[in-house]
């Protein structure tokens, strides 16, 4: 498949809202954003701290969970960490931590493709179902200009998959140090649990898809699954389109 990369339409989704933290990030650098998350009590937040943007448009929020297809599931809300909160039990009750279990609606990417169109921007980080993501997008011919996916101890298995979609270029972010970094085009400084800024003011250089890899292995596991950074550091990759397929 012939692909290109959707690039000047000034849209993100952010999948895993969560806080709100990065959804509020994105629309102060002035992005129309589409804000995912399955937990309502986080959406119950986000309609009372963005008023505003809803009401402009600027913002879509949906209660709801990434899925291979519609359905409704179980969603398991950790009690000990909500960040753990996923439709996987095994994620969400790690560290022995108790979770509430309620149903929610699921929908695949290609539903909110449809409804908003292809963003230039697509954070994933829904905790467990991040793959499903990757995957999906496989059966479009037109894709976001950057992604950025959580780790999640799985980052060979996303590299090649983004590598397959055609992604050329990556940055590893390693999410202990977000809380150093702002962006000062706009006077944000990063909090505790935000995933930080997005791909092309990611620190440092960009990375071409032959040589990742080894960087990842470096800096973060190997393929034999030997940490490379300490227990409870967690990274997101990033990965840019080649740019002459930017339209």
């Amino acid at each position: 498949m012939n692909r290109r990369f959707i690039h000047n339409n000034n849209l993100i989704f952010d999948l895993g809202m969560n806080n709100a933290e990065d959804t509020a990030y994105y629309l102060k650098k002035g992005y129309k954003v589409v804000s995912v998350e399955a937990d309502p009590l986080f959406i119950e937040k986000a309609q009372a701290q963005f008023p505003d943007k809803l009401n402009k448009g600027l913002l879509h929020l949906y209660q709801v969970a990434i899925w291979t297809a519609y359905d409704r599931l179980p969603f398991h809300i950790s009690k000990k960490n909500a960040h753990w909160s996923s439709l996987d039990i095994n994620w969400a009750s790690r560290d022995n931590g108790e979770t509430e279990t309620i149903e929610v609606t699921c929908i695949p990417i290609a539903h909110l493709f449809a409804l908003h169109g292809v963003p230039s921007h697509l954070k994933i980080d829904i905790e467990g179902a991040d793959e499903l993501v990757i995957d999906q997008l496989q059966a479009f011919a037109y894709l976001p200009a950057y992604v950025s996916v959580e780790d999640c101890r799985f980052g060979f298995r996303y590299l090649e998959k983004l590598k397959a979609l055609g992604y050329s270029q990556f940055k590893l972010s390693n999410q202990a140090t977000v809380t150093d970094l702002n962006d000062s085009l706009i006077a944000h400084h990063f909090t505790v649990g935000s995933s930080g800024p997005l791909g092309e003011q990611v620190p440092g250089p960009w990375i071409d898809g032959g040589d990742i890899e080894q960087v990842y292995a470096d800096q973060v596991r190997t393929r034999d699954n030997e940490r490379r950074s300490p227990a409870g550091i967690w990274w997101d990759i990033h990965a840019r389109a080649p740019q002459n397929l930017f339209i």
